[in-house]
């Protein structure tokens, strides 16, 4: 009973010896990732504070409010395509897409009554991406292998439309131009890891830092142009990762 069981035991290393030692490798292999999770924005003002005359000559003050103010973490997929040029070090170009509602909240006050702005279902953020990075492994010698990234690219954005209202008064202003459709360059950093599986497949966690550059302004509101001059913005993406290595 004991040497069959040291028999087992032989023959399953024997099988899965090869296979951990060729998932150390990365150099002269490809491999093929499905990301997806999340997205917060971290900082960068949306919309700006500013004064001005609306609704029949009226004085409208409006305060900033911030991408997080607006966008509530939503849903981001990812696919990614790497080639291992050394041992630690691996080249990958990545697409993303990423969508997410906008909310209502109170931006101002038209005199004495409330503005509210409505980013749903017109303002919604839509951005589809393309980035190019070098991941390189602080550890690649394991099953664990954990990395760091410098990032580059660009992103596709959808335009934006805002609405405002102000029930006080019965007073609205709807489907406004907020952001023409725009092309932004992206840059940031990767930090993340992953397990390899068996010989081929692996699975990981992705996260990191992006800095975009502010959507191109639609100047759609006269007298109040100044709402759209919207900052740059700092996000941090996480995603849960399934791969292949060949």
């Amino acid at each position: 009973m004991k040497a069959r069981s040291w028999l087992a035991a032989t023959v399953l290393g024997a099988l899965l010896s090869p296979a951990v030692s060729r998932a150390e490798g990365l150099e002269g292999r490809f491999s093929i990732t499905f990301q997806g999770g999340t997205q917060s924005e971290l900082s960068g003002d949306l919309l700006k504070g500013t004064t001005g005359t609306i609704f029949n000559g009226k004085t409208v003050t409006l305060d900033s409010k911030r991408y997080r103010d607006v966008y509530e973490p939503d849903l981001r997929l990812q696919g990614l395509l790497g080639y291992g040029i050394s041992e630690r070090v691996e080249i990958i170009a990545r697409g993303t897409y990423y969508k997410a509602n906008g909310t209502a909240l109170e931006v101002g006050r038209l005199e004495d009554a409330p503005i509210y702005a409505f980013f749903d279902p017109y303002g919604e953020y839509e951005e589809v991406g393309a980035e190019l990075g070098l991941r390189l492994y602080i550890a690649a010698a394991g099953r664990m292998k954990s990395y760091v990234a410098p990032i580059v690219g660009a992103r596709w954005l959808t335009e934006t439309y805002v609405t405002f209202e102000v029930p006080d008064a019965g007073s609205a202003i709807r489907n406004v131009p907020f952001h023409e459709k725009s092309t932004v360059p992206v840059f940031g950093l990767d930090l993340g890891f992953t397990f390899d599986l068996g010989e081929h497949f692996f699975v990981g966690v992705d996260t990191g830092l992006r800095y975009q550059t502010a959507p191109s302004q639609a100047n759609g509101l006269p007298g109040l142009e100044q709402i759209d001059d919207s900052d740059g913005k700092w996000s941090s993406p996480v995603a849960a990762s399934i791969g292949i290595r060949f």
